[in-house]
């Protein structure tokens, strides 16, 4: 496949590759390994508790101290200045009637090196999202921008009209599933380090202790991301089980797909976990996913056979086609996203050869074109029949008719 040149084709990938957010039972393990130790638990979230959020009718600001950005401001020179700031949650309470819940991981970019983490973004563009994130940020960038996602209650699926809705912010460039703070030493004399705090697992764990004293025991859990809020899905889920094991569980992925094997190069796989710590998320479930993340949907699938798990995708993804590309800096900066036939075939791959002999639980919905990702508008997801919006209904009210689907 021809090489694209920095800068302007990385640009125009980047216009629609950025991981950007979509919008936005019982008798299973109550945790990884077995482990019934009970969670840690925090101080319960009140419904009077936070702020309203400005411009996001039906949102609520809850602020943590223990959850944090790395933020990155464009200078007049046009370097960023790096730092790092706190984050929460935003909250939209459902009925007092209802004890469902529906956690959403946002999207955003990822990064891992010195020149994708932005430290030379003359030469290349920044590709992780960074902060400050807090209710300006969720009313402007998340409430107002995605019109048709599940942050707008009456877009949920019929069978979740009621639950409360918790939006996690991402501001960490690991997918929600690190846990380490990284220096990216410059290549480019005279140009500072760059330092991100990969600490999205981290977060996440902060934001359940208190979520798991404000919903003790939910009838219905889901828990969904898209994109890097996809990927995230799978690498909190196991923790969202350990604190309510006794819900009705559901796991969507949107555009997160963990593809088989040496499909994901061996060398992008080592430095996520090196750079990112992503084993604080992983390996306490899923120690072969070192080696082959798609084992973490085999492992969820066997461990909670009563969980309906889902992958969505679009078959020629151009997003996370770039995110399993090549970067490479000698002669000349250039970038490769995986070809989309070798996609769509390890796309197809990982559903019939990990999904569907993992449990009769497990489904996926692939559907044509390069776009990205599906939950920012599932009704304009009309093929396969019966369309994203019926089969995720379909999914989530347990229907016996709810099988994969592709195009």
């Amino acid at each position: 496949m021809q090489r694209m040149r920095i800068p302007d084709a990385v640009r125009r990938l980047l216009a629609v590759a950025l991981l950007t957010a979509a919008a936005c039972g019982g008798g299973n393990d109550p945790a990884p390994g077995g482990d019934a130790t009970p969670p840690p638990l925090g101080a319960p979230i009140s419904r009077t508790e936070g702020a309203a959020i400005a411009g996001a009718a039906g949102w609520t600001w809850i602020p943590f101290e223990d959850a944090f950005c790395t933020d990155a401001a464009l200078q007049p020179s046009g370097e960023y200045q790096f730092g790092t700031s706190t984050t929460g949650l935003a909250l939209s309470w459902g009925s007092p009637a209802s004890t469902d819940l529906v956690v959403f991981l946002q999207g955003g970019g990822a990064c891992w090196d010195f020149f994708t983490c932005g430290g030379a973004p003359e030469l290349v563009p920044k590709t992780a999202s960074s902060g400050p994130f807090g209710p300006d940020e969720f009313a402007r960038d998340i409430y107002a921008k995605y019109p048709r996602s599940w942050v707008r209650r009456e877009n949920l699926p019929a069978a979740l009209r009621d639950a409360t809705i918790v939006f996690v912010p991402y501001c960490t460039g690991d997918v929600h599933s690190g846990d380490a703070v990284a220096t990216y030493a410059s290549p480019i004399q005279g140009r500072p380090s760059v330092t991100w705090h990969h600490v999205g697992h981290a977060n996440v764990l902060a934001f359940l202790k208190r979520l798991g004293a404000t919903f003790p025991s939910p009838a219905k859990l889901v828990v969904s991301g898209s994109s890097a809020g996809g990927f995230g899905s799978l690498s909190s889920y196991s923790a969202a089980r350990r604190y309510w094991p006794h819900a009705k569980g559901y796991l969507v992925d949107d555009s997160g797909p963990p593809l088989a094997g040496a499909a994901i190069p061996a060398s992008t796989r080592d430095t996520w976990y090196a750079r990112w710590g992503m084993g604080a998320s992983l390996d306490g479930f899923c120690p072969g996913c070192r080696t082959d993340l798609s084992q973490g949907l085999r492992e969820l699938a066997e461990r909670y056979p009563g969980d309906r798990i889902a992958l969505l995708s679009h078959l020629q993804d151009l997003t996370i086609r770039g995110f399993f590309g090549t970067f490479t800096l000698l002669p000349s900066p250039a970038f490769t996203p995986m070809p989309a036939d070798r996609f769509e075939a390890e796309l197809r791959l990982l559903g019939t050869s990990v999904m569907d002999p993992a449990t009769s639980n497990a489904k996926y919905f692939f559907t044509t074109g390069d776009a990205h990702p599906t939950l920012e508008d599932p009704t304009v997801v009309t093929t396969p029949a019966p369309g994203l919006e019926a089969w995720l209904e379909l999914m989530l009210a347990d229907s016996a008719a709810w099988e994969s689907e592709t195009d």
